[in-house]
């Protein structure tokens, strides 16, 4: 089995092209991002990707609410779940 994971190195606009490029091709619906370096990379992705992918509109620009349930659109619940 072979196994893929993709690595890009170079400047932001690079991996932002490589996340386009997949997601309108359908080969992703979503990223991990795994950065090489733990002080300083993910703020280097953030820095300089995100705004990339934000300015071609691939990336959200502000949160619909102030909660997770709010961003992904899930419901209020109130209590302890009838289900369980």
């Amino acid at each position: 089995m072979i196994d893929y994971h993709p690595v890009i190195v170079g400047p932001g606009i690079e991996a932002a092209d490589h996340m386009q490029e997949w997601f309108e091709a359908g080969a992703a619906d979503g990223f991990w991002i795994s950065p090489d370096i733990n002080s300083d990379g993910i703020d280097a992705f953030v820095d300089q990707v995100v705004p990339i992918l934000q300015q071609r509109g691939l990336f959200h620009q502000d949160y619909q609410g102030k909660t997770l349930r709010a961003h992904l659109g899930a419901p209020d619940q109130y209590g302890i779940d009838a289900r369980f």
